[in-house]
């Protein structure tokens, strides 16, 4: 054996002893990490410890019944969730395939034939020199089996199970996707709520003064011209209202596809919203990265493409491979199984890429591009999810300031209405006066009723972007 040949040989040996694996190895992206969200209060961000609640029902910190019974049959039911649970068991048995070209492949047969020789064949000396038929009867077993001298097996799995840890993070990401809607929804239909119910004290009020615009008019101390800029007004308001209608309609259906329900027969009572948004305790901005579904997703395709590039990197060396046989032959059943007619062989090949015409190089180089664009993925997540979370925090701090600010002109609204209707019984003002006040007031209780619900949904929000939770269990 010459000095090449023995260095090979011993290159191999270390490489089936140490179990080599070629390509990268998985590092956790780095990104940048501020140390605090500007929109998050003092409060807030130091109550993370308190108020804790589980990844699995974060929705339980409304303290709202219904919402809960809702949550509880959209987990149950929702298509989206089922498709993405589908989903999930498809990458296992990926997995779990992949996994599998670790061990041999054994397998068994059972081959008969029956065979008819020409006399003048070539090499007939065992019959003579006369024509022949015979039988010939197998009962093989049959392994082989792949030496992961490379690590190319290893590196698959790696990826599998990368791929299978995202799709569970997509599980997640797609259910907590379903939960918020949900909420969103829920408390969008309470606002509407809320606003038909200011609709419906409206219209009565309106119809008050209908019947005041046309007693005054029947007794010559009005105009028609008031009686009809009454009527006018409360046709409006039910104008408004029966637009309220149709958009509730819409929510409360698009609430049951949420749910896996059909829309026929489908419905939920009315409630006008009285809720008060809840503290969410914020943490670190760092703590998006072990909460957030869509990042943990993103950060195993990274880990997934990372080993991809050590599969595409093993094609450039031998595969090294081992096959066994064992069983019987015979040409008579009879006598098939005795120890005379035993068979075995045993076989090692190795097979080397010599001129593949760049195939391999442009196997890498695609692994390694789907590598960075991965990355890339995963740095966007994290720099959206800062983003959203700001956004949110930003929107509570405004909405609460301007909730004070609408709550004080209905306030205001409802002073100048009573003063307007009271100058207008006096005979001081025109009725157009109580029709602008009247319209002022419904405008800001409608605007009030608005912000409020907006409240409601931007806590939502804030949870989704906060990974759905705190204290809990986070995203495997």
């Amino acid at each position: 054996m010459n000095t090449n040949h023995r260095n090979f040989a011993v290159f191999l040996l270390c490489a089936l002893l140490t179990g080599c694996m070629v390509g990268p190895n998985y590092k956790k992206p780095v990104v940048p990490v501020p140390p605090a969200f500007t929109g998050a209060s003092v409060t807030s961000a130091n109550s993370n410890r308190q108020n804790p609640i589980a990844y699995a029902d974060w929705w339980k910190v409304f303290n709202d019944r219904r919402l809960n019974d809702l949550e509880a049959q959209a987990d149950a039911a929702n298509r989206d969730i089922k498709i993405a649970v589908a989903h999930l068991d498809q990458a296992a048995a990926v997995t779990k395939a992949t996994r599998s070209q670790l061990f041999p492949t054994v397998g068994a047969g059972l081959f008969a034939s029956r065979t008819r020789e020409a006399q003048n064949r070539p090499n007939n000396g065992n019959t003579a020199g006369h024509a022949a038929t015979y039988n010939d009867i197998q009962l093989p077993l049959f392994a082989s089996y792949e030496i992961d001298a490379w690590g190319r097996v290893r590196r698959s799995i790696e990826s599998s199970r990368a791929t299978q840890e995202a799709t569970e993070a997509d599980l997640r990401f797609v259910t907590l996707s379903v939960e918020a809607n949900v909420a969103v929804t829920y408390y969008q239909m309470r606002e509407t709520d809320q606003e038909l119910a200011i609709l419906d004290s409206t219209i009565d009020t309106l119809k008050q003064s209908v019947t005041l615009t046309t007693n005054l008019f029947q007794h010559g101390l009005g105009s028609e011209l008031e009686v009809k800029q009454a009527q006018t007004l409360l046709d409006q308001t039910i104008s408004q209202e029966q637009a309220l209608e149709i958009q509730r309609a819409q929510l409360e259906h698009g609430l049951a596809v949420l749910l896996g329900r059909t829309v026929e027969g489908f419905s939920v009572p009315r409630s006008p919203n009285d809720a008060v948004p809840p503290q969410i305790p914020i943490g670190l901005p760092g703590d998006l990265l072990e909460r957030r579904p869509d990042i943990v997703e993103a950060d195993r395709n990274v880990a997934a493409a990372t080993a991809q590039i050590g599969v595409a990197k093993a094609a450039y060396f031998p595969q090294l491979s081992l096959s066994a046989l064992a069983g019987y032959e015979s040409t008579n059943a009879t006598s098939l199984v005795n120890w005379q007619n035993t068979i075995a062989s045993l076989g090692a090949s190795a097979a080397a890429p010599i001129f593949t015409g760049g195939r391999l190089k442009a196997g890498v180089e695609q692994a390694q591009a789907t590598y960075r664009q991965s990355l890339a993925q995963y740095e966007k997540a994290v720099l959206v999810s800062y983003q959203e979370t700001e956004d949110q925090l930003s929107a509570l701090h405004f909405l609460e300031e301007q909730s004070q600010s609408q709550g004080r002109a209905v306030v205001e609204a409802k002073a100048a209405e009573d003063i307007a209707l009271s100058r207008y019984k006096g005979g001081l003002v025109s009725y157009l006066d109580v029709v602008f006040a009247e319209q002022t007031v419904l405008a800001n209780e409608r605007t009030a009723a608005q912000i409020a619900g907006e409240r409601m949904v931007a806590s939502v929000v804030l949870i989704k972007t906060l990974g759905g939770g705190w204290n809990g269990t986070p995203t495997p």
